[in-house]
Parts: structure tokens; C-alpha cells; sequence
């Protein structure tokens, strides 16, 4: 299976109105400074599983039709993730080396990628649909004191599991997932990894042009939201 193919499965967004998290929100994350360890695992650990719980919720909201879901999560993924961080740390150095009309150019064009490769072309297999997700750990050990990794496992009609991590970063009570892992294949790291390549032998308009032409496609995908 590709990269792209595989990775589609890495993410399902929450709803416009259910991914902003402020400090004032139930489920929010007050800086860490406020908080104890214990305190704040239990933060996350409640976000984690909100999270989960309004995944589901979209993806079974059937009273809305394909397409008005499909629309509603492309806007929602923007909210959740943070895809602009993605896109400049994907393409490494060459970020440093474009003007700003070829970083606004990328930016925009890889924006619409990913949107696209996990939201608006899931294919149509009933076997791929998610039944449930758990929560499995909230881990607080990385190296930076507002990340957190959140392990999740995937049920599907297929009786499948799939492993799930994202790793999230809390800035001022909101929550921005930085980075997805299926069965510990990450986005960012799977993605600068081609991006670079590319970059380093057809510079960023090479770069520019082959996300022209995938934005403009309609990739396989092995998630269903019908």
C-alpha cells in the first residue's frame, strides 16, 4: 500500500465547533505551569477521550448527507490540525531558500493536499468504516512540556484494528495535532521525507508543480464515511 494510501487512515477531524479548545472550554488544558503532573495527565487524558467520542460521533452523524459531512470535517481538519506548521517543516531547508510568493503558493497547495488525501475522497468500502476507538494512553513524556502523544486503537467493520497515535501541542488552552502515526508510520516524517527528495532535485517549483498535479487528482483512499 502507498504512503498516501496508508496514511489516510491516520486521522478523522472533529467538528468546527467541537475542536477549539480555550482555557475556558470543559475540556481545555490550562498552561502548564498552573497544573501538576497528575493534573494535567488528567486534562489530556479527558481530551483524549472527548476526542475520540466526537470522532465517532461525526463519522455516524447520518442524518447529514455524504457531502455535507465531507465539507464539514474539510473545514474542521484545518481547525484541528496544524497544517501550516506541517508544510514548512516538511519541506526542510528549501523553506528558507523560497520567496514569499512560492511559500504562499505551497503552503496553499499542500493545505489542499492533505485536506483532500484525508477528507474528501474516502472511498466507499463499508469494511473500512470505524465502529469504535479506544483510548489506549495519554503519555506526557516528550521532550517538550506542552506536547503530549495520544495512543489510540481503531475498530473497524472489517473487525480489523488499526494503532493510531497524534501527537498534539497545547498553546494557550488550544490543542493543534502536530503529527499522525498509523502502526507507527508518521505523517510528518513519511512526507519530509519525500518532499525533500523532490525539493533537492526539482527545487520548490518542482515541489509547486507535483502537488499541482495530486491536488487534481482523486486518490485512493481506504476509509468510508458512508
Amino acid at each position: 500500500m502507498s504512503s498516501i494510501k496508508y496514511l489516510s487512515l491516520l486521522f478523522i477531524p472533529l467538528t468546527i465547533s467541537q475542536i477549539t479548545y480555550t482555557a475556558k472550554a470543559a475540556f481545555a488544558v490550562e498552561p502548564v505551569s498552573q497544573f501538576n503532573e497528575k493534573e494535567i495527565l488528567e486534562k489530556r487524558t479527558s481530551f483524549a477521550n472527548s476526542f475520540a467520542n466526537i470522532v465517532l460521533a461525526v463519522i455516524s452523524d447520518n442524518k447529514k448527507s455524504y457531502e455535507a459531512r465531507k465539507e464539514n470535517l474539510a473545514q474542521a481538519f484545518s481547525k484541528s490540525v496544524d497544517i501550516d506548521w506541517i508544510a514548512k517543516f516538511v519541506i526542510g531547508r528549501t523553506w528558507n531558500k523560497a520567496n514569499t510568493e512560492q511559500r504562499e503558493r505551497y503552503t496553499e497547495l499542500y493545505r489542499k493536499f492533505l485536506t483532500k488525501t484525508y477528507v474528501e475522497n474516502f472511498a466507499e468500502n463499508p469494511e473500512k468504516r470505524i465502529n469504535g476507538i479506544k483510548v489506549l494512553d495519554v503519555d506526557n513524556s516528550d521532550t517538550t512540556p506542552s506536547d503530549f502523544t495520544v495512543s489510540t486503537q481503531m475498530h473497524l467493520a472489517s473487525r480489523d484494528t488499526m494503532n493510531v497515535n497524534y501527537l498534539v501541542r497545547e498553546n494557550e488552552g488550544k490543542y493543534k495535532v502536530l503529527d499522525i502515526a498509523i502502526e507507527n508510520v508518521s505523517l510528518i516524517t513519511t512526507h519530509r521525507s519525500e518532499f525533500t527528495a523532490l525539493a533537492a532535485n526539482k527545487g520548490i517549483d518542482g515541489v509547486i508543480e507535483k502537488l499541482t498535479d495530486l491536488v487534481n487528482q482523486n486518490p485512493s483512499i481506504t476509509l468510508s464515511m458512508k
